[in-house]
């Protein structure tokens, strides 16, 4: 593969750009220095970086919410927020913002900056994840052992459907994390099939392709075989047929809190752990480049274009 054809927006501290092609990185202007934890995610084509000053051992402060057009160049900055997630049109974001006194609201900004209205009021403890044509799926309880995933109507804040787990969301499907397997409702008839999980052991990690086809299932295994070594296992799910595909060469050895799946534009499946790999599904094996990546960075990467 062309490793040309897209670089690497990872959660280091500073956050920081890698081309895969050359191995250059460089970090990312405008973003918060000093000692803070950082993450990002993708909306629609662009990395949203959040960065968060430490306010005590196990204490974070909201975060910095960055938007880059062009890595090169300043950010857009659309202020802190607890929590981050896509709009369904891929032009701004929902945010979970402090609205002081211990409450917090529930706020839609466009990736310019522009806010719609002051939102509504939310749960502090909620986190926001991915907004679908059908709703925003959010988590209630956020950390604790009650946590469940809900679909609410962000406009009116309703419930439109509730599930303890939610792997991911796409347009048109969501997967769902059973008791002993998976399943897959359908949003459009509100069908749900039972899958097999491909593997026992290993604690599911999900992220759907841009076209809402497939879903990359990573199992993370921090005791792999009843030893000390943990294992990655990639899997493929196809969401129209539910059928599996293995990716080749796994499950690996690797720390697990280092590693990262995410998906190109034009459909290929990016795996960084000590190096960056990318495959596609007709391919028989990886394309591994053996750029040294920083060892101090979040499980989070965002594949972009060279623009």
């Amino acid at each position: 593969m062309d490793y040309s054809g897209f670089r690497l927006v990872m959660a280091t501290s500073p956050p920081s750009m890698l081309d895969p092609a050359t191995g250059a990185t460089t970090p990312l202007p405008g973003a918060p220095g000093g000692d803070r934890v950082n993450d990002v995610i993708r909306v629609g084509k662009f990395p949203v970086v959040l960065s968060a000053g430490r306010c005590g051992p196990s204490c974070l402060e909201p975060s910095e919410v960055l938007v880059y057009g062009d890595p090169k160049n300043q950010p857009w900055k659309l202020g802190r927020a607890r929590s981050v997630a896509p709009a369904a049109d891929e032009s701004g974001v929902w945010l979970i913002r402090d609205d002081g006194n211990d409450l917090c609201r529930l706020q839609y900004v466009s990736l310019l900056g522009v806010e719609r209205g002051r939102g509504r009021p939310a749960s502090c403890t909620m986190a926001v994840r991915q907004e679908v044509p059908q709703g925003l799926l959010i988590t209630v309880n956020t950390g604790t052992a009650t946590a469940e995933d809900v679909l609410i109507d962000p406009a009116t804040g309703r419930a439109v459907r509730q599930f303890p787990r939610v792997l991911a969301i796409t347009k048109d499907r969501m997967l769902l994390a059973e008791l002993t397997e998976f399943s897959v409702l359908d949003l459009r008839n509100n069908q749900r099939t039972p899958v097999k999980r491909p593997v026992a052991n290993g604690t599911p990690g999900a992220v759907p392709s841009r076209d809402g086809y497939k879903v990359a299932v990573l199992f993370g295994d921090p005791a792999w075989a009843g030893t000390a070594t943990q294992t990655a296992d990639l899997w493929v799910l196809a969401l129209d047929t539910l059928t599996w595909t293995h990716a080749p060469s796994n499950p690996i050895a690797t720390e697990l809190k280092r590693v990262a799946v995410e998906w190109t534009e034009d459909d290929a499946l990016v795996l960084t752990t000590d190096v960056v790999a990318s495959w596609r599904l007709d391919r028989p094996q990886w394309t591994v480049v053996k750029t040294p990546l920083p060892a101090e960075r979040s499980r989070s990467v965002v594949t972009i274009g060279q623009g």
